[in-house]
């Protein structure tokens, strides 16, 4: 792959040398962000934190930006992802937003993206450093994204899309450290291990072992329409485990309904039996993961309703908890700081509500939820149940077709078994070139 990418970087090269400046263009996304955090601690949380209160406020400056230029009908990209610390860090760890930083909670600078696209009729191909977004493989966009190194392609008309993607190499979103209870229970979205920061292998993102793999495979088949569809997708990690995930929606005017299931069982070595969980218990992985949501959208106004339920299994690492390393978006059902519901012998329930209007010509996005993660007794993580909860308000006003700024506000109920109320105030300006 060290080939792959010094021939990226000298056919990029060899474009500016080239080719006319009106080829080239200015690519990316960049933020401004400021995060509050008031934390209150449960008895075992003091006892163990020697916190009863922990409140703090950093901020960053941080995304994606490059050029992206067109060559003989290929597109060529070239991002660099980067976060820049503008607060000290605080000698009390606990006083450090670790969701905007690297695992050393400093700030980073990488090559994200480098590849190299060819559109053939609906056809496109793409080979190098690449983001990519599904349920099961998505990018995550924090202040920087998820990326894959690898060759992807897409195939799309009016009523079939295809997405398959093949990687071997991952760079996580700066939510790599945000998973609850602690390090090891990587249940959220982010792997095992921490990775913040730039690209590791596989293994290393899932365990935080250099352990051999043959890489990833994932691949996606949606037929229908906006409200009325079926979709297949799947993710075959080699050596580690394998996730579907099926789904069917139907739509009658304004009103939809949806249902969907989750499967995942390990394949290969077991490399996940092995590292996660004594071996000498002989539990296996394998979870499961029942969704439905039933909704009414028109235009830019949407009500929904989730339920989700991920049964429990005594026989499977972390009694069936399902594992999802490459997104936060596996279960329809999280709030903005919350993504339970994966957890085993849990049950989630969650009402939301988006709009788009305007005052004074001004673009106003407004969305607020409530979900409800009814966490019981065998849930393989925690030492007792817990009844997580997350109220959460989202506002984005778009000042201009580039600029936008956004504030946010949640206030969360037993996050995890130490903690007992948080509140937390995100407030971003965003630029996209």
């Amino acid at each position: 792959m060290k080939k792959i990418h010094l021939f990226l970087i000298l056919i990029f090269l060899g474009i500016f040398n080239s080719i006319q400046a009106s080829s080239l263009s200015v690519v990316g996304k960049l933020q401004l962000r400021y995060e509050g955090r008031d934390k209150t601690y449960n008895d075992l949380g003091e006892l163990y934190l020697k916190e009863d209160q922990i409140r703090y406020s950093d901020y960053a400056f941080g995304g994606r930006l490059g050029l992206k230029a067109s060559l003989y009908d290929f597109d060529i990209q070239a991002l660099g992802y980067g976060v820049a610390r503008l607060h000290e860090k605080n000698e009390n760890i606990l006083k450090n937003e670790k969701q905007l930083y690297n695992n050393d909670l400093d700030g980073f600078l990488y090559l994200g993206e480098l590849s190299i696209s060819k559109q053939f009729a609906q056809h496109i191909f793409s080979l190098g450093r690449q983001r990519y977004k599904s349920y099961l493989v998505d990018e995550n966009f924090r202040l920087t994204n998820n990326a894959y190194e690898g060759v992807s392609y897409k195939y799309k008309n009016s009523n079939l899309n295809i997405k398959a993607l093949y990687f071997h190499k991952v760079a996580s979103s700066t939510l790599a450290n945000a998973v609850p209870f602690n390090h090891k229970y990587g249940f959220l979205g982010y792997g095992l291990g921490y990775n913040s920061g730039g690209y590791t292998s596989l293994s290393e993102h899932l365990i935080n072992k250099d352990l051999s793999t043959n890489g990833a495979l994932h691949f996606e088949l949606k037929y229908g329409e906006e409200n009325s569809f079926i979709s297949l997708e799947n993710l075959y990690i080699d050596n580690f485990f394998n996730t579907s995930n099926l789904t069917l929606s139907y739509g009658i005017s304004s009103f939809y309904g949806k249902i969907g299931m989750l499967y995942q069982f390990s394949v290969g070595k077991k490399y996940m039996e092995k590292y996660i969980e004594d071996s000498e218990q002989g539990k296996k992985l394998e979870a499961k993961h029942y969704q439905t949501e039933l909704g009414y959208k028109k235009e830019r106004f949407k009500l929904n309703y989730l339920f989700t339920y991920t049964p429990y299994n005594t026989d499977a690492i972390y009694n069936g908890t399902l594992y999802s390393p490459f997104s936060n978006h596996a279960s329809w059902l999280r709030g903005l700081n919350s993504s339970h519901a994966l957890i085993s012998d849990t049950s989630s329930h969650k009402i939301g509500f988006e709009n788009l209007f305007h005052i004074s010509k001004l673009p106003l996005a407004l969305s607020t939820g409530y979900a409800i993660y009814d966490i019981k007794n065998n849930n393989g993580l925690s030492p007792k149940p817990l009844d997580t909860s997350e109220f959460y308000f989202h506002t984005k006003a778009y000042f201009s077709k580039h600029l936008s700024a956004k504030v946010q506000y949640s206030y969360m109920k037993e996050f995890d078994p130490l903690t007992e109320l948080t509140q937390n105030v995100k407030v971003a300006v965003e630029y996209k070139f």
